[in-house]
């Protein structure tokens, strides 16, 4: 009997990483996880080293093929990988790094992009279609010529995260259209732009982009060397990949004119495919899997990073325990959270510990806890700034896009909660895709088209595509949270002229 096919989605997160084997009709066969290594040399700097990520990736792809090899009648057709966008990886043309890779949670270049936005955002928008933030390629790019020019002078290529993993499995050194267009693109023409290297300031790199694939392309093969190291079969096709909103877009089913989609990751991200470029200093304009396409996103680094580190700093205890019998180290937050009413006794937190939509050094901040609020509260108060955020980036989209379709993804949406938070404070339906593995199963989608499955991403998303449970609003709870959005901006734009002294 022949083997079934499997297309192995591969969703690399800043904290986190995970491999999902996929059948051909979108059903999660095998799944393996595993951390996404990351170091913090001093504040603002946030990085990962080369050997650290290669040795993640293969610890988890170890387990998923010896789960596959152990059933015996599958064969893995091919394998993409999505990543956290953003950020910087500096490589020679062997594809050794030259010094550790630079994550979007890196804030190091705030006053470079500050700067840069200050004095060129205009021409910014008109020629890349978005602004410059400290996570960008440009302003790390930039900051690295200013700081650390013996880093820029070593490199032959500068990649981003997924980029570097291609190299690795495959031995071959490119890109794909959606992060090349994270910084030196043309918004129109989706090709590099001398101009946008040299509104930067950063001529110097032109000589050391990586060539641009589609992100189905065929990036390579899976090479002797990986092979031995993975259990992947050797030769076996690798796509060159895409930028992790990109597959989670597509693996939610949120690829129409109308619909949004929201992934509530370490990163608070908000997204619309559109079929041609609109500019906004709201919202990037970046190039999506298919050329000719536009994917627009509002986007910063205040998601559930937040939560994870509260649990992980102050409630130690219950995450160990949890973790040890196998169970969410989050599954009690649900918990204590659904103890606290919705009354006037409520705490206010910002979600700023690794960034904020506002371009400025800001953090995160707890304000009115009284004696008697518990730490429920202070769950309950990250919840609804994780909803407050997403709201806040994506109010522009929905009105500039028209937006009548909103889904949400990732960790915090699996909550049995949060989605209803978020509902009523966006006063709409949301819907939730059924299994909550909307990167990797983009990436398999798009794996998928690429070996000749299917013939478009449509006809992949059509077979292969979640369920979607939808939350209604609740009309009891709309104009309370409405009434607390209020004051979480009102508090918000109080704090920041101390931000700005500390």
């Amino acid at each position: 009997m022949a083997a079934s096919k499997l297309l192995v989605g591969i969703d690399i997160g800043l904290t986190n990483m995970k491999a999902v084997a996929f059948d051909e009709k979108g059903v999660s066969r095998f799944e393996a996880r595993g951390p996404s290594s990351q170091i913090t040399p001093k504040p603002h700097h946030v990085e990962r080293v080369g050997a650290d990520f290669w040795r993640d990736l293969c610890a988890m792809l170890r387990d998923l093929t010896d789960q596959i090899n152990a059933i015996g009648r599958y064969e893995i057709a091919a394998v993409s990988l999505d990543a956290h966008g953003d950020g910087v990886w500096l490589i020679n043309d062997k594809g050794e790094e030259i010094r550790p890779g630079i994550l979007s949670l890196d804030s190091r270049a705030i006053e470079t992009s500050q700067r840069l936005n200050a004095e060129h955002e205009e021409d910014l928008l008109r020629v890349t279609g978005q602004n410059t933030g400290p996570a960008s390629p440009g302003a790390i790019l930039r900051w690295l010529l200013e700081n650390e020019p013996e880093s820029i002078e070593k490199a032959d290529y500068y990649i981003l995260a997924h980029d570097y993993l291609r190299v690795q499995l495959t031995g071959t050194i490119g890109t794909d259209l959606t992060s090349a267009s994270q910084a030196f693109t043309d918004v129109k023409t989706q090709e590099y732009s001398d101009e946008a290297f040299e509104i930067y300031g950063l001529e110097c790199m032109k000589d050391k982009v990586a060539p641009i694939n589609d992100s189905i392309d065929i990036a390579g093969g899976v090479t002797a060397k990986a092979a031995a190291e993975t259990g992947l079969p050797e030769g076996t096709p690798v796509l060159a990949g895409m930028h992790d909103i990109d597959a989670g877009t597509i693996g939610t089913g949120a690829v129409s004119p109308g619909q949004m989609a929201l992934m509530a990751g370490t990163w608070c991200i908000n997204s619309v495919v559109s079929d041609h470029a609109k500019i906004s200093p709201d919202w990037f304009a970046r190039a999506f899997v298919k050329k000719g396409h536009w994917l627009n996103m509002s986007i910063s680094p205040a998601g559930s990073s937040n939560l994870e580190w509260f649990v992980s700093n102050l409630a130690k205890t219950e995450s160990d325990v949890l973790r040890n019998s196998g169970v969410s180290p989050f599954a009690f937050v649900d918990y204590e959270v659904s103890k606290i009413k919705l009354d006037d006794s409520y705490v206010i937190y910002t979600p700023y510990i690794y960034g904020n939509p506002m371009n400025i050094d800001a953090a995160g901040t707890f304000s009115g806890i009284r004696a008697w609020h518990t730490r429920g509260h202070m769950l309950r108060a990250i919840y609804e700034a994780l909803a407050f955020n997403h709201l806040h980036h994506s109010a522009p989209m929905i009105e500039g896009f028209g937006v009548e379709d909103i889904r949400v993804s990732g960790g915090v949406a699996q909550s049995k909660l949060w989605p209803q938070i978020l509902a009523d404070t966006f006063n709409t339906r949301i819907g939730v895709p059924v299994g909550g593995e909307s990167g990797a199963l983009g990436g398999a989608m798009a794996a998928a088209v690429s070996v000749g499955i299917y013939d478009s991403l449509e006809e992949a998303a059509s077979a292969m595509g979640p369920d979607i449970a939808y939350v209604e609003p609740n009309k009891d709870c709309v104009g309370i949270m409405e009434e607390r959005y209020g004051v979480y901006r009102e508090f918000v734009d109080h704090m920041i002229p101390w931000w700005n002294r500390r």
